[in-house]
Order: structure tokens, then sequence, then C-alpha cells
């Protein structure tokens, strides 16, 4: 799954690529998308389970943004 970020005339964009889905224990779907080129991980919550009692789990919600702990630099090398 491919998502194009909108953005005003002469911007680059940034395309998501869909990682995983994953079901968390309160019955929410979380996911986690890559922002292309870069290697920027963001996860998402997709869908809030029908009886989650956690009030920050809301549709739509950011979980996480940052790169993915698999990925060591050698020197000097930049992310993005």
């Amino acid at each position: 799954m491919m998502l194009s970020a909108t953005t005003r005339a002469g911007s680059k964009t940034a395309s998501l690529t869909l990682v995983a889905l994953e079901s968390l224990p309160c019955g929410c779907v979380s996911s986690v998308y890559c922002a292309q080129p870069t290697v920027v991980e963001l996860e998402l919550l997709e869908a809030t389970g029908p009886h989650c009692v956690f009030h920050r789990h809301r549709t739509g919600n950011v979980v996480r943004l940052g790169v993915p702990d698999a990925i060591h630099l050698d020197g000097d090398e930049a992310l993005v």
C-alpha cells in the first residue's frame, strides 16, 4: 500500500509504504508505515477497539515516529 502526502506546489512529497499491521490486546489496530525516500517509520492507530479503555487510543493518532531499531549507521551517514 502506498500513500502520498499532499504538499504545496514546488515541494517534495513523501510516500508512505505499509510495513506492518498489528492487532493490540485492547482490540485496537496499529499500522507501521515507512516514509520513502527516508528510513523514518510512522506508527498510527488505524482503528479503535469497541471496548478499548485507553483514552489515548483514537483513530489516526500517531503512536510512534522515528528510525527503526534495526538500522545501524557506519560513520556519519545521514538518515534523511
